[in-house]
């Protein structure tokens, strides 16, 4: 499998992420960990661009290896977003492992966060331009003290979950670890849709983008136990 420096193939895949949507960065991220693949998360869940998904033999990511699965499949449902859709899926696995090594599961999970705080960064700058261009009174909705609070908080978490990421490799943080820097992202976007109004909850939208990013979380995680 070819991959790019680890350094350089978080940094991208955020970027792209943070530039051009889920859909894009979800195939910058399989093509570099999982090439040609189409990763299920533990409970057999996989979101991915349509491309990915019709055309990719099956991967199980099961915490420990990846095995194939069998081909039984539930479409759950396909999402437009901007800079593509991504399609749900369900799919059961089959028994034993196929030559996938647990390293590349660890690549997958840890560049899932990066992809995550990309989004969630973007989501933050889109409730900034937002709030900065309406106006309440003689000032905007982003001087009022309990919106620059939400904006803060936001902006913490991100900078706490950077903090975290940066400069480890895959495999260096436990699943538990992982696993909070997921809910401390999904607690930001939360937070942050809400500014956005009723616009926030548009089909299409930036909250949409944010559920699909807290669902992508939730079908690859591994359980705590």
């Amino acid at each position: 499998m070819t991959t790019l420096a680890p350094a350089d193939q978080w940094s991208r895949c955020h970027r792209v992420a943070r530039a051009d949507g889920v859909a894009a960065a979800l195939t910058e991220l399989a093509s570099a960990v999982l090439p040609g693949l189409l990763p299920c998360g533990p409970a057999g869940h996989a979101i991915a661009p349509p491309e990915i998904a019709a055309g990719a033999p099956l991967v199980w990511v099961d915490g420990v290896t990846v095995v194939r699965a069998v081909g039984v499949e539930t479409r759950l449902g396909v999402v437009d977003l901007p800079g593509g859709a991504v399609e749900l899926l369900r799919h059961r696995t089959a028994d034993g492992v196929n030559g996938f090594v647990p390293a590349q599961r660890a690549a997958w999970t840890l560049g899932l966060v990066w992809l995550r705080l990309g989004l969630s960064e973007e989501l933050r700058e889109t409730a900034m331009r937002y709030l900065n261009g309406r106006r309440t009174g003689n000032s905007t909705l982003l001087q009022q003290q309990m919106v620059k609070s939400t904006v803060a908080d936001g902006l913490i978490e991100h900078l706490e979950v950077r903090a975290v990421l940066t400069g480890v490799g895959p495999g260096e943080l436990p699943d538990t670890v992982l696993n909070h820097l997921h809910a401390q992202l999904t607690t930001a976007d939360r937070a942050l849709v809400k500014l956005l109004g009723a616009s926030g909850y548009l089909a299409g939208g930036p909250g949409q983008v944010a559920h699909v990013s807290e669902l992508l979380a939730e079908a690859y995680c591994r359980p705590e136990v």
